[in-house]
């Protein structure tokens, strides 16, 4: 009685005082994992069982092709390597010199523009072709695709965010059930990455679905999940930094 306080850990709702603006950082994020579930369901089941958006997966799939002599899924993985690893270097140039501070710096939004130009432009030639697209096509989807997550995944990883790096979610389910007996899921991270594992599953699910029953359609969720990123996040940290200039 009469001692100091206790610290307060927050509540399932979130930790006191944290920033609101960190807390819509978060959810874009999280919108991003969803929109590479999509990608990773479009390329798996249309260009050949090879992922574009995790090369974590793709590196396998190409190390199994290599030991069961698929020429084919092997040079459609090394494709996808190539032009994934083409848009990290872009990304990663722009974001590095100088490297842009602030939660989510302008910049930060420019290079996810990008990323959706690669997308809407997969999106189009896909309808063109309607979902079916050719050999020699395929190649060139699977770098647009590649591309695109490429940027996608440079800019999580200037972001910086423990447990959501938008393509890859070993790392956070990882630290959520290791810390899952002692925490729950009361703490930041752990929130973040028990979510990040649903919205990567959700994404892939809904792909998959609408490969199955709107084939033509499938790559435009991925679209309109990164067009609604990256309108939102002009509006709350670009347009307010404009503003502030």
């Amino acid at each position: 009685m009469g001692g100091p306080p206790e610290p307060s850990h927050g509540t399932v709702a979130g930790p006191v005082g944290i920033d609101p603006r960190e807390r819509t950082r978060d959810a874009l994020l999280i919108g991003l994992t969803l929109a590479a579930g999509v990608v990773d369901a479009v390329s798996y089941l249309g260009l050949g069982q090879i992922f574009t958006a995790n090369m974590t997966g793709n590196v396998v799939f190409l190390a199994l092709a290599v030991g069961q002599r698929r020429l084919l899924t092997a040079v459609r993985s090394l494709a996808a390597l190539a032009a994934f690893c083409v848009g990290a270097v872009v990304a990663g140039r722009l974001l590095q010199r100088p490297r842009p501070a602030g939660l989510w710096p302008p910049r930060v939004t420019a290079v996810l523009g990008g990323s959706l130009a690669c997308m809407a432009t997969f999106a189009g030639v896909w309808a063109v072709v309607r979902g079916s697209p050719g050999d020699r096509l395929v190649y060139l989807l699977i770098g647009l695709s590649s591309l695109g997550m490429g940027m996608q995944n440079a800019v999580a990883r200037h972001l910086a965010v423990p447990g959501l790096t938008t393509t890859v979610i070993t790392t956070a389910l990882t630290g959520f059930m290791v810390d899952l007996p002692a925490l729950g899921v009361r703490g930041p991270a752990q929130r973040r990455g028990g979510i990040a594992v649903l919205a990567l599953f959700s994404g892939a699910a809904i792909g998959a679905a609408l490969m199955v029953y709107l084939r033509v359609i499938a790559p435009f969720a991925t679209v309109a999940a990164i067009g609604a990123v990256t309108i939102l996040a002009y509006w709350v940290f670009s347009r307010a930094h404009g503003s502030h200039a």
